[in-house]
């Protein structure tokens, strides 16, 4: 049995994906379950691909399907074959708020059942184009705090005490929520947004890189969300606007850099795995 695995779904992530594995690999993951909706850029030949295949499970979803109804697919599937289910993004990089190991952080906390973790939104730091080498190295620059976005959380639950998944923000036990600092989390709507509450990143953080840069910003407003046209970017006025409350970089914050040689390391494993693979 896993101690801690983590479900992402993706939809034409490969500028990303492979960082994304490898970085939470070194965070302390044992497992990472990923769900491919009907990706057409390589993503999926590159979660195969990956070096440590024995830790990655490739679920493929085609077709039209919302995060909640994935969500409720893993949690099921999994609720006996790991202790702890982490909901996150392809553009969310989660990891301890000090050391390196998330699996400690998690050993630290015997009397939670889930844990709601807040974002720290990173912005463009200044590019326009999309930049070579690492996500965590291009982009080191954050909101501040109590910004308002940060407000919004991920699920990191006890996978047999899961109860409902609420939205793709909050999936919750019968317990209830606690943030990192074991404060009480509400399960009213708006589903994993807490306006009046300070976002704490005590244990716990996610580095949410919402936008990257302006085009590969652009390139997510036409990718769509799973199928489904919530219209969030739907127009060009929509997009300016969402990129522009997105794109914050108050803060210099370069604490992922930490795991950035063991990122390099196991990414480079996976190249020579590849490299190997018969034709």
């Amino acid at each position: 049995m896993d101690y801690l695995t983590a479900c992402c779904t993706v939809k034409d992530e490969a500028p990303i994906i492979h960082e994304w594995m490898a970085f939470h690999i070194a965070a302390g993951f044992d497992r990472l379950v990923i769900i491919d909706n009907g990706s057409t850029d390589g993503t999926a030949d590159i979660i195969r691909g990956f070096g440590a295949a024995d830790k990655v499970d490739l679920i493929d979803w085609p077709g039209p399907g919302t995060q909640v109804a994935m969500y409720e697919h893993v949690a099921t599937r999994y609720r006996d074959r790991t202790e702890w289910l982490a909901f996150i993004d392809a553009d969310e990089f989660l990891y301890p708020t000090d050391g390196m190991d998330l699996r400690e952080t998690l050993a630290a906390m015997p009397d939670v059942d889930g844990i709601g973790v807040h974002w720290h939104i990173y912005g463009s730091s200044g590019h326009i184009e999309g930049q070579p080498g690492l996500v965590i190295e291009a982009y080191q620059r954050r909101a501040e705090d109590n910004f308002t976005f940060n407000r919004h959380i991920k699920s990191v639950v006890r996978a047999a005490k899961i109860v409902k998944v609420y939205s793709s923000h909050l999936v919750a036990p019968a317990a209830g929520m606690v943030d990192d600092a074991k404060c009480p989390l509400h399960l009213d709507p708006p589903y994993g947004f807490f306006e009046h509450k300070t976002a704490s990143h005590t244990r716990l953080r996610i580095n949410h890189y919402h936008t990257r840069s302006a085009a590969e910003y652009r390139v997510k407003a036409g990718r769509g969300y799973f199928g489904v046209d919530d219209e969030k970017l739907a127009s060009e006025q929509r997009f300016q606007s969402m990129f522009a409350a997105h794109d914050r970089n108050e803060v210099f914050d370069d604490s992922a850099l930490r795991f950035a040689p063991a990122v390099r390391e196991i990414m480079a494993r996976a190249r020579t795995v590849q490299a190997h693979l018969p034709a």
